[in-house]
């Protein structure tokens, strides 16, 4: 029975803190390395935060990406996600960040040339082009290695709001919330029966100890 409960504690032990490991790592990888949840882990999320893909992604919408670089597969209309040189009206001027547009060919010095949603259904000789552009009389001109990867789905956030508001999705948040309290739980408990183990195995030793300096009194008498 007692090797029974040491090995229930080591599997909780490695569950807590296996899953504590990895949750660290993933917010490491993610606050440190640019899109490092693409490049370390091969798939990733980026939240859409303009309306250059819409209706097909609306602004908020989340997406999720996984690691393919091989411009030489992309076909016209894939969408791809990439860092490229823009004005931002937000903050009033020229960044670089992450963007996502339909690819639509490589031209002759190996650049990649993509397109916005609202030239999607236009026949290609009559689509506008991306012009990228580092500052106002700079033109950036897209290359393979800005490349991240490719759009896999897409997270709408008005399912997502839905789920989250329904039953089901409170039910869900509620069992998730409960488990990781669950956890915790179990792993302090543990911590405690081991104190109080410990704390039972010191006791004869001290009681031996005690007994035998009493001795010791009386013979010094």
């Amino acid at each position: 029975m007692e090797n029974k409960s040491k090995y229930i504690r080591l599997i909780k032990n490695i569950l807590y803190y296996g899953i504590t490991f990895f949750l660290l790592i993933v917010i490491a990888v993610s606050l440190f390395i640019p899109n490092g949840l693409v490049k370390v882990f091969g798939i990733g999320w980026y939240r859409v935060v303009s309306e250059s893909m819409e209706p097909l992604i609306m602004t908020g919408d989340y997406i999720v990406v996984v690691k393919d670089t091989d411009v030489e597969s992309f076909e016209d209309g894939d969408i791809i996600i990439f860092e490229t040189y823009f004005y931002n009206s937000r903050v009033g001027m020229y960044i670089r960040d992450v963007v996502t547009h339909h690819f639509y060919d490589i031209d002759d010095e190996g650049y990649i040339l993509t397109y916005p949603h609202s030239q999607y259904n236009l026949a290609p000789e009559l689509r506008r082009l991306d012009e990228w552009r580092r500052s106002s009389t700079e033109i950036y001109r897209l290359k393979p290695e800005d490349i991240i990867g490719r759009h896999q789905s897409t997270i709408k956030m008005s399912m997502v709001s839905a789920f989250i508001t329904s039953p089901y999705g409170v039910a869900v948040i509620i069992i998730n919330i409960g488990l990781v309290i669950g956890l915790i739980v179990l792993y302090q408990y543990d911590k405690h029966k081991k104190q109080e183990k410990l704390g039972e195995t010191n006791t004869p030793d001290e009681n031996l100890n005690g007994d035998t300096n009493t001795n010791v009194d009386k013979l010094d008498e």
